[in-house]
């Protein structure tokens, strides 16, 4: 008979070593959730009024609209084009950085209202509130893979300039409603 002998005594990590460890990995798993999933954005503008108002706390699902993924993946996960009617994060055809989100109105081959046709690879993005939009109609169509993202629901909101105490200007009737 071979003796049972007791599993390993679980130890903790010692001293600053494991908590240096335990944040090491915390953050990596942030930059890897932030960079390839999901992403948090504050709307800043009221370029999108109704739709997505100043102060709103939105997440981005960075994974829909991903490129160059192996087969077996894109059968998985629910990948798909840009298409007509979504609201998406973009990075500004001016200097390439510049957060944009903006409703896509006209895709690859479509005729703008304006008459242009959309260039091959590219979008046509509009804001909803027009009036006061910096989009498409300014710097013209954006290329597909300037698009990061696109808005799925509204996290939080808080009112722009509701102060310091952190109670005031929460908008409840937009906790988690999703951008249409």
């Amino acid at each position: 008979m071979v003796p049972h002998s007791p599993p390993a005594a679980l130890r903790r990590p010692e001293g600053a070593t494991g908590l240096l460890r335990a944040v090491l990995v915390a953050v990596l798993l942030a930059l890897h959730v932030r960079g390839f999933v999901c992403e948090l954005r504050v709307i800043r503008t009221s370029s999108m009024t109704p739709a997505l108002l100043p102060g709103d706390r939105i997440l981005v699902d960075r994974m829909i609209f991903a490129r160059g993924l192996p087969r077996a993946a894109v059968a998985l996960l629910p990948v798909r084009e840009v298409a007509r009617g979504d609201v998406v994060l973009a990075r500004s055809p001016e200097d390439g950085r510049t957060p944009l989100v903006k409703r896509c109105v006209a895709v690859s081959g479509d005729r703008t209202a304006r008459g242009r046709p959309v260039p091959p690879g590219a979008l046509w993005l509009l804001g909803d509130h027009r009036a006061v939009s910096r989009d498409s109609r300014d710097f013209g169509a954006v290329e597909r893979r300037a698009v990061v993202g696109r808005a799925v629901a509204v996290l939080a909101s808080r009112a722009p300039g509701a102060g310091l105490r952190p109670w005031r200007g929460w908008r409840l009737s937009r906790l988690l409603r999703p951008v249409r």
